[in-house]
């Protein structure tokens, strides 16, 4: 039991780190850095025309999302752990991925610039 319930954690857990003004902490889901415009949208058929290296900022990704992932730069997700889809496909892709941040599709406005370190798990704002 006590395995399974680590598991799961891991699986749907989010980051419980507390958030700065343009900073959103998360956990880090594949190492890397990139500056860019975020794309953000809440349903895989109503993402905008995304250009080659955009940062994909969702709730969460399903296998709906595969044919954008290519074209991604970095993707950050609200919920999600370190076993999620999110953070799998971040690897797979080598991309940096962020995920389970919480709040970034209410905090992160389409269009706006982010840097995303999927080192430190963090997205910054770029104001």
């Amino acid at each position: 039991m006590q395995a399974t319930g680590i598991a799961m954690g891991e699986l749907f857990g989010s980051s419980e780190q507390e958030h700065e003004e343009h900073m959103l902490r998360g956990l880090a889901g594949e190492p890397g850095r990139l500056r860019r415009r975020g794309t953000v949208d809440l349903r895989p058929y109503r993402v905008r025309p995304i250009v080659k290296g955009d940062v994909l900022v969702t709730v969460s990704t399903s296998e709906a999302f595969n044919i954008l992932l290519p074209l991604l730069g970095a993707i950050v997700t609200d919920s999600g752990g370190l076993l999620s889809h999110s953070a799998i496909v971040a690897r797979e892709y080598g991309i940096p991925g962020v995920v389970g941040t919480r709040e970034a599709t209410e905090r992160i406005a389409d269009g706006t610039r982010v840097r995303v370190d999927g080192d430190a798990g963090e997205v910054t704002v770029l104001v």
